[in-house]
């Protein structure tokens, strides 16, 4: 029998794991975040609240850092094909190092099959692109087959997101500083999307939560009027009220489409901050 492995890097949220499936295995590889001379792993062990203390009281320069090309090397000897499944390369170096993984693990066996996916994304985008590939590999599907559908179907997906705080987004360049800094003052929340090449674009800037929640709402049905079929993935960073209502509104305009609700875990929590809110779908 075939064997397969799904290998996602941290920044999909997802630590519970997928549903088993004979011949499949599915592995988080960890980011890290550096907060002066600590360094937190993004995997199951991390405690978030101790994240959130350092960072809180912590003024000097913060940091993320990917997964290295060997732990990519490491997953991709597990089994006879392997999908890495990357967050944006705009704005990591994850996905270079996981394509450095896979030569290695290619000139110790060239006989594996391996891809690496850019998502030009992050957070729930993944975990509804984790789901697809499991889908197709559960129907017995040949790895050019899986790899070529998955490719496709991250095209269609989209991600949104609202956020309250841009501090690690600016100190790390992931957002234009005069935005962020501008924003925090006038207690601005913006809502914006990944763009088709991976990088942060700014759709709106507007004041209180719920008339931000309603522009990502909007913007979902402008976007796609029909959610495709993994439905929608919403993950928050300690904001269960502004969840409680997003999800009210999304399920108010797209009846019957299933939810999800997730928690950011490190490395999103690092960039979304509190009350952050990420919409894939």
């Amino acid at each position: 029998m075939t064997t397969w492995k799904i290998a996602a890097d941290s920044s999909c949220d997802l630590r519970e794991g997928i549903e088993p499936l004979p011949g499949l295995s599915f592995s988080i590889v960890p980011l890290k975040i550096r907060v002066g001379v600590q360094e937190f792993i993004d995997d199951s062990q991390l405690d978030l609240a101790d994240l959130k203390k350092a960072l809180a009281s912590f003024d000097g320069p913060t940091s993320s850092a990917c997964p290295s090309p060997d732990r990519w090397a490491a997953e991709f000897a597990q089994a006879d094909c392997s999908i890495a499944i990357t967050l944006t390369s705009a704005l990591s170096g994850t996905f270079n190092s996981a394509v450095v993984g896979r030569r290695m693990a290619l000139e110790k066996d060239p006989n594996k099959k391996i891809l690496v996916l850019d998502t030009k994304s992050t957070g729930g985008q993944m975990v509804l692109l984790i789901r697809y590939i499991r889908g197709l590999i559960a129907q017995g599907l040949p790895f050019e087959d899986v790899a070529r559908q998955a490719v496709a179907y991250n095209r269609t997906l989209r991600l949104l997101f609202t956020l309250s705080s841009f501090d690690n987004l600016v100190k790390n360049g992931r957002m234009n500083k005069l935005v962020g800094v501008v924003a925090s003052k006038l207690g601005i929340r913006i809502v914006a999307e990944a763009s088709r090449e991976g990088k942060i674009q700014v759709l709106y800037k507007i004041r209180g939560q719920s008339r931000a929640l309603d522009a990502l709402v909007t913007e979902m049905k402008r976007q796609k009027p029909e959610p495709g079929e993994g439905g929608v993935v919403i993950s928050h960073c300690n904001n269960p009220l502004g969840v409680r209502y997003l999800r009210e509104q999304i399920e108010k305009t797209f009846p019957g489409v299933p939810v999800t609700v997730m928690e950011t875990q490190g490395l999103t929590s690092y960039y979304a901050e509190e009350t952050g809110i990420l919409v894939a779908y």
